[in-house]
């Protein structure tokens, strides 16, 4: 019988009482990274130029799509 089964069946394997072990505490508090301000805010403004960027196409596609939708109306 495989662990499933033994399980299943009401049964515990023999190791079910041992304990697992935890993570080593110098694994989780490991020391950050942190960037300076600088390169946050050049970061900050790359994503303002993309966002805008977006909205831009997001505004033009709205139009020809309008624009496509009226012509398709007219015939």
């Amino acid at each position: 019988m495989n662990d499933k089964d033994l399980f299943e069946n009401g049964c515990f394997s023999p190791e079910w009482t041992s304990e697992t072990p935890e993570e080593p505490l110098a694994r989780v508090n490991s020391p950050a990274k942190f960037k300076d301000k600088e390169t946050l805010l050049q970061e900050l403004r790359e994503i303002k130029q993309r966002m805008q960027e977006i909205r831009a196409r997001e505004w033009h596609l709205a139009k020809l799509l309008e624009f496509h939708h009226q012509q398709l109306a007219k015939e």
